[in-house]
């Protein structure tokens, strides 16, 4: 049963009705009334004129720019008669039930940041937005009766009267609307995307010369390799901007992270942009937070207080132009600010100390990288999910000595690392592997009770190599992604800058072709040079617009063990003896239709 919000009371006298009418606009039980005198006699009074105002605004008129839409087509809700405590989390909870939410719009007042009690909900299948509008119209949410309706879209404008102006063109302008639209989708940009004309005028502007200069063709060395370098140093400054400002770089390298709604990744911005430009920029939109903007200036961090206004910037703002070129907007990860963690200061004494303790983790860490000797690993089942690889191996090394101790984790929706409840053990020897099998079978640790067996696999981490980076085991980089117009003395001029090369090379197509394969091997003289050149390269480096893939190669690692690899990789394991008995294979068929002359001895 509905309650209108409004009551007749009926008096015995006209000095009862006037005393009633000295209580209009007074309080009763917190809430704010109104009295209004009735004529029973006419039927209309100010209370029955108000009650049709209200129903007028209540189904209000289509505007002349806008049409309704059919719920089962579009799939968006327009929510009416919100609690203004509700949040969009909130929204997003109730609505969610029925589906997943492809959009929710929860607008605010720019004054008082206080929401205007009504919504937009959008949902991925529209089927879902039609269950919802069934179940939901009427519903009581936080003390509140909900009012849906099918939503209202602007109708499109028509063309301007300049379209036919420079610059204008039909397909451009469809090719503009098409990546507004899509600019909130996952495919997006590089992270640290740089345009090539922005790196131009940033090294230009570091370096105290001209542009044209840059990108003087004629001038000692190549064009190409003087942008990569740039693009280079550029990417790492930013990435060290950004590490000083409590910046979480992991979260951008996971693609399927939960988005932020309230972070905006602005990129491709021209050199010489300042914070004040960008302030002005997106302040008009809503309240700024944080605004982050490396000494570069070509990609910005700029963070809104409110998500309402950050969904209405990134609207408007997604490809429009900044100064002379399209501004590049993604929505950053969750958790891409970070608590700062103080750093101690150390004296000269403690730092050298430091640097020496590292260098010895580097030197075990390669004296763990070789093979362990079979049975020396355990698997460990029914694994307390908090407990620690540090509790594990001190409970483990009572029996030996422990050479590595991992547990396996898998990442959540927000990138962070879980524990699957199993993990590996490995010893030095297979003896202390059977003794610690024999002493802490069925041991409690963080009150579980753990399962041991001898583990199949070699290693423990190499059931991980898959999920973790190919770790380094010698002086050998390998290069995928070259572009084809790039040769041997460019992809040398580029590498050289780290260190001395002993060979640069990129394999051919075919004999006499002249046409590299796309790929190549770039051998360092130390593996310090190799590893300082990864760690610079393997960012966001393009030569002649391609990025750069970079890979630790294996020592002894040939065009054919790669080729090898590539047909494991796509076509499985059987294909491996392919590369091996080919030729043999060809020779005995040759051999059986030469012997029964079905072929000609000249053919073979």
């Amino acid at each position: 049963m509905c309650i209108l919000g409004y009551v007749y009371v009926d008096l015995r006298s006209e000095e009862e009705v006037q005393k009633a009418l000295k209580k209009n606009k007074d309080y009763i039980g917190g809430r704010y009334i109104e009295v209004f005198s009735v004529d029973v006699s006419g039927g209309k009074g100010k209370r029955d004129r108000k009650d049709k105002e209200i129903d007028r605004n209540f189904t209000r008129k289509l505007k002349e720019d806008e049409e309704e839409e059919d719920v089962s087509e579009s799939g968006r809700l327009f929510v009416r008669n919100l609690p203004y405590t509700c949040t969009e989390e909130d929204i997003k909870e109730l609505f969610a039930k029925h589906g997943p939410l492809s959009e929710v719009l929860f607008p605010i007042d720019n004054l008082t940041k206080k929401p205007k009690g009504f919504a937009f909900v959008t949902y991925m299948i529209p089927e879902n937005a039609v269950s919802a509008l069934a179940q939901l119209d009427g519903h009581v949410f936080q003390g509140r009766m909900l009012h849906l309706l099918p939503s209202t879209v602007k109708k499109e404008k028509a063309e301007s009267s300049d379209a036919g102006g420079p610059g204008s063109s039909t397909y451009k302008r469809q090719k503009d609307a098409k990546n507004k639209a899509s600019s909130s989708s996952s495919h997006n940009w590089n992270t640290l995307f740089l345009g090539t004309s922005a790196v131009a005028d940033a090294i230009a502007e570091k370096y105290n010369t001209t542009k044209s200069q840059v990108l003087d063709h004629e001038s000692k060395g190549s064009v190409a390799v003087r942008m990569a370098l740039g693009e280079t140093q550029i990417v790492q400054e930013t990435r060290q901007f950004l590490l000083d400002n409590s910046v979480s770089l992991d979260s951008f390298s996971q693609a399927a992270a939960a988005r932020s709604t309230t972070v905006i990744l602005v990129k491709n911005l021209p050199a010489g942009v300042t914070v004040s430009e960008l302030e002005q920029l997106f302040s008009p939109h809503g309240s700024l937070g944080r605004v982050l903007l490396p000494p570069s200036g070509l990609t910005a961090i700029i963070e809104f207080l409110e998500p309402s206004e950050a969904k209405r910037a990134f609207t408007r703002l997604a490809y429009s132009k900044f100064h002379h070129v399209p501004l590049y907007l993604e929505w950053a990860p969750v958790g891409v600010f970070v608590a700062a963690k103080p750093e101690p200061v150390l004296d000269k004494e403690e730092a050298v100390k430091e640097e020496k303790k590292k260098e010895e983790e580097e030197e075990d860490d390669e004296e763990e990288e070789e093979e362990s000797a079979p049975g020396s690993t355990l698997f460990i089942k029914n694994l307390n999910f908090s407990t620690k690889e540090d509790k594990l191996q001190e409970t483990f090394s009572k029996c030996g000595k422990v050479t590595s101790c991992t547990i396996s984790k898998k990442k959540d929706k927000t990138g962070k690392m879980l524990s699957m409840g199993y993990g590996f053990v490995q010893y030095q020897t297979a003896e202390a592997a059977q003794k610690a099998l024999r002493q802490l079978q069925h041991c409690t640790v963080d009150d579980h009770q753990l399962e041991l067996k001898i583990s199949e696999k070699q290693t423990a981490t190499k059931s991980e190599k898959k999920q973790a980076e190919k770790k380094q085991t010698g002086s050998k980089i390998l290069v995928r992604n070259v572009p084809f117009q790039a040769s041997v003395r460019e992809v040398r001029e580029l590498f050289c800058t780290f260190g001395e090369l002993k060979t640069v090379r990129l394999p051919k197509k075919a004999a006499g072709s002249g046409k590299h394969r796309g790929f190549g091997f770039v051998d360092f003289l130390t593996k310090q040079d190799a590893k300082k050149a990864f760690a610079a390269l393997c960012h966001s480096t393009h030569l002649y617009g391609r990025r750069l893939v970079l890979e630790w190669a294996d020592a002894e690692e040939t065009v054919e063990t790669l080729r090898r690899k590539t047909a494991e990789h796509f076509h499985g394991k059987a294909t491996k003896c392919f590369f091996f008995k080919a030729h043999t294979v060809i020779s005995f068929i040759k051999s059986n239709l030469l012997s029964i002359g079905l072929i000609p001895s000249f053919l073979c």
